[in-house]
C-alpha cells in the first residue's frame, strides 16, 4: 500500500476527525498523542474512539497512542482494542521488546514505529524485526534533535546517520522503505520538496505531514516523475529485446544499461502503477 503521504489529524475535535476520514493522503493518522493537551487526553481518546466505532473500513487509517512509559499508554491500548481495523503508531519506540509487548495487548494490527530517540535508532533493525505486522520505521527528526542535544543544523547533517540507519535497518528486516518525519514549515511548498528530494535520494518511501497542503506535495514527490517514467519504459523495452537476442549490457540515450538498471527500471513503472 502507498505510503507517500501519511497526514497527522489530532483526535481534539469531531470535525477534524471527520476531516481526516475524508482526507486524500495515502494513510491518515490519528493523533492522541503530542497534538493533545495534557488535559485532554481522556476526552480526546473517548471522542476518536466514540467517532470511529461504527466505521466499517480503518485499514488505511492508524492512530498514535501515547508511549510505553506514558501514563496514558494503558487507556490508550485498552479503549483502541475496540477499534480492530486501525493500525498503532508507537512514538519514541527504544526497543523491539516495546513492539512485542504493545503485539500482545492489540494482536493483528498493523505496527508503525516512530523513531524519536538515539536508542531506538541504534536498535532500529531489531525494532523492524520485531514483529511481523511492522510495515516500517518512522523517522521523528524533532524529539531526536532534543536527545541528542542537537542545535539543529540548517542542512540537516545531523540527521544523516539516523536517517542511513533506518533505511538499512528496513531494508535488512525486509519492510517497506521508511517514512520521514515532519517539515514544520507548512506553508514552505519549497523547502518541502527540498527536504523531501533529499530524504528520497536516502531510501525513504514518504513523509509524516502536519497539513492537509503538504499531501499533495508529498505524493508528488515520491512519485516517479514523467521523464523518470517515460526513460524507464524506453529501457525496460530496449533491454528486453537485447536480452532476447542474448545481450545483456546496452546504451540507451547514451547511458550504459546492464541488469541493475533494467531492475531499477522496472521498480520505477511499478512505482509509477501504483501511484495512479
Amino acid at each position: 500500500m502507498k505510503q507517500r503521504s501519511l497526514l497527522f489529524v489530532p483526535a481534539s475535535s469531531e470535525k477534524l476527525i471527520q476531516k481526516g476520514l475524508a482526507s486524500e493522503a495515502d494513510r491518515v493518522i490519528f493523533d492522541l498523542e503530542d497534538g493533545i493537551a495534557l488535559s485532554e487526553k481522556k476526552t480526546a481518546r473517548e471522542r476518536l474512539v466514540r467517532a470511529l466505532s461504527n466505521e466499517k473500513n480503518l485499514h488505511t487509517f492508524f492512530v498514535r497512542i501515547n508511549s510505553r512509559h506514558s501514563s496514558y499508554y494503558e487507556a490508550d491500548t485498552a479503549a483502541i482494542a475496540r477499534l480492530p481495523d486501525i493500525g498503532i503508531v508507537l512514538p519514541k519506540t527504544s526497543s523491539a521488546d516495546e513492539i512485542k509487548q504493545l503485539r500482545n495487548r492489540l494482536p493483528d494490527r498493523r505496527l508503525l514505529p516512530l523513531i524519536e530517540n538515539a536508542a531506538g535508532v541504534w536498535y532500529a533493525k531489531e525494532i523492524a524485526e520485531a514483529a511481523e505486522e511492522v510495515e516500517t520505521l518512522a523517522f521523528g527528526a524533532i524529539d531526536y534533535r532534543l536527545d541528542i542535544q542537537s542545535p539543529g543544523l540548517i542542512d540537516e547533517r545531523d540527521l544523516l546517520y539516523a536517517r542511513s540507519r533506518l533505511v538499512l535497518a528496513c531494508r535488512l528486516a525486509g519492510r517497506n522503505g521508511p517514512v520521514d518525519g515532519v517539515y514544520e514549515h507548512f506553508k514552505d511548498e519549497n523547502g518541502f520538496y527540498k527536504q523531501a528530494d533529499a530524504v528520497k535520494g536516502l531510501g525513504f518511501k514518504g513523509k509524516l505531514l502536519i497539513h492537509p497542503s503538504q499531501i499533495r506535495p508529498a505524493n508528488a514527490a515520491f512519485s516517479p516523475a514523467k521523464a523518470e517514467i517515460n526513460i524507464a519504459r524506453e529501457i525496460v523495452e530496449a533491454f528486453t529485446q537485447a536480452e532476447s537476442r542474448g545481450e545483456a549490457s546496452i546504451q540507451v540515450q547514451g547511458r550504459m544499461v546492464d541488469y541493475p538498471v533494467f531492475k531499477k527500471a522496472l521498480e520505477t513503472l511499478e512505482e509509477a502503477e501504483e501511484a495512479e
